[in-house]
């Protein structure tokens, strides 16, 4: 029987910005967390590494007036857009967590807000919205958190700026702000079962195949079986049967 997860969360991983993600960052070419953008393996400024203006502070390419790092406003617009499509498990009123990555993959847990509403269509990016909120004071900011200890993937979190919460992953994040969290136990995979039964099927694939799906479910926060039998599930449809 397939235990189906039950999402109640999403935990955003956005870039460090040392100006509580509320500005353009300052001296971020000397700031060590500020790796990601340095090096522009992420996002920011197209994936393109940052530069700084004559005051120091950090300085990225507009097109079509679009902004180039939503780091910068996420603290006074309260907004965070999907490059990779439509928030397809996002519900108002839904918590959301806040993330950073440490030169050594670790996560620190700097902020958390809950959707206030969600606009699909909107192009170029379907955008969440947030309640107004502002960073957790630092000191109670969650450190070393490992990627298989708060998504559902249950494995090191390389790609994607995203990934959806189960209860237990919730429920732990919560937690942490709270300041009372204890890991998870990694073994157990506490869910939601579904009224539905499944039945196992063993199909033999290409590793290549296998990589291409795992790709596709770490980048939208799933698990490969899940995209596997949402394009059966597409197969049967597009056949009639």
């Amino acid at each position: 029987m397939y235990k189906k997860r039950q999402i109640t969360g999403i935990v955003i991983k956005a870039a460090f910005n040392n100006q509580d993600w509320a500005g353009p960052c300052k001296d971020s070419l000397k700031d060590p967390r500020c790796y990601q953008c340095v090096k522009g393996i992420v996002f920011v400024n197209w994936g393109r590494p940052i530069e700084e203006d004559e005051n120091g502070f950090c300085k990225g390419e507009i097109r079509n007036n679009e902004l180039w790092c939503w780091e910068q406003t996420l603290c006074t617009k309260y907004f965070w857009g999907n490059v990779l499509g439509k928030w397809r498990h996002a519900q108002v009123g839904m918590p959301v967590y806040f993330v950073y990555s440490e030169p050594d993959h670790s996560f620190t847990l700097w902020g958390k807000s809950v959707i206030d509403r969600i606009e699909n269509d909107l192009k170029p990016y379907p955008t969440l919205y947030f309640e107004p909120f502002k960073p957790l004071p630092q000191d109670r900011w969650a450190k070393r958190l490992k990627g298989e200890d708060i998504t559902i993937a249950r494995k090191l979190w390389l790609q994607g700026r995203y990934r959806y919460l189960d209860n237990e992953r919730e429920a732990y994040l919560a937690s942490l702000v709270e300041g009372k969290g204890e890991p998870p136990n990694k073994q157990a995979r506490i869910s939601i079962l579904s009224e539905d039964y499944y039945e196992n099927l063993n199909v033999r694939l290409r590793r290549s195949v296998i990589g291409e799906l795992e790709g596709v479910a770490d980048k939208e926060g799933r698990e490969v079986e899940e995209v596997i039998r949402e394009a059966v599930a597409k197969l049967i449809r597009d056949r009639g049967s």
